[in-house]
């Protein structure tokens, strides 16, 4: 079984908590989000699941939007914002 799109999202909003860390970020500073699901119709909900835990209100602008990924479930880029 391969791996699942909340795994998947896991990791990639783990990835962007990492690179906003790096720059003395976190998600509160997110303005914008695109994201991008290979089976938006299947994935939508599972994804949205996990990515409404690391996203804090006032919740940042976002896309989403089908696109093929190839061998991923999920790609997420971000724009934020430095005080």
């Amino acid at each position: 079984m391969g791996i699942t799109i909340e795994e998947q999202t896991i990791q990639a909003m783990n990835n962007l908590g990492e690179v906003l860390n790096a720059h003395g970020l976190d998600f509160s500073h997110v303005v914008k989000a695109t994201v991008h699901l290979h089976h938006p119709g299947r994935d939508f909900d599972g994804f949205n699941a996990i990515y409404e835990k690391y996203v804090v209100a006032p919740y940042p602008a976002r896309t989403t939007v089908g696109s093929f990924l190839g061998d991923f479930l999920v790609e997420i880029d971000v724009v934020a914002v430095i005080p």
